[in-house]
């Protein structure tokens, strides 16, 4: 056997040894650029809540790109107290200059 035969036994097994550690540390290290510690998207994310005064209005005029949860946001008057009231508007249709009732 030559020289080059013996070197090459023991250098593939080594190589994929060395790869083998490798990819153990980067899977088990978390991997990529910063690893080993939080990054931003694994922070969680700050909670931001508004509180908005309820209106006083008894109705509210439909704007272009309203939707029914951003009516409830902007007037302070749950969802669910806005279909009540309107039971026969169409959700998914509303239109601007469309009249809701807030209020009973």
């Amino acid at each position: 056997m030559t020289s080059n035969s013996n070197s090459a036994r023991w250098l593939a097994p080594a190589a994929v040894l060395a790869a083998a550690l490798l990819t153990a540390i980067i899977v088990l290290g978390g991997g990529g650029s910063g690893s080993g510690g939080t990054t931003a998207s694994d922070a969680p994310a700050p909670v931001t809540t508004v509180s908005k005064k309820a209106t006083t209005a008894s109705t509210y005029t439909v704007r272009s790109g309203d939707t029914l949860s951003s009516i409830s946001i902007e007037t302070g008057i749950p969802l669910a107290t806005i279909q009540e009231l309107n039971p026969d508007i169409d959700t998914q249709a509303l239109q601007p200059g469309q009249k809701l009732q807030l209020k009973p």
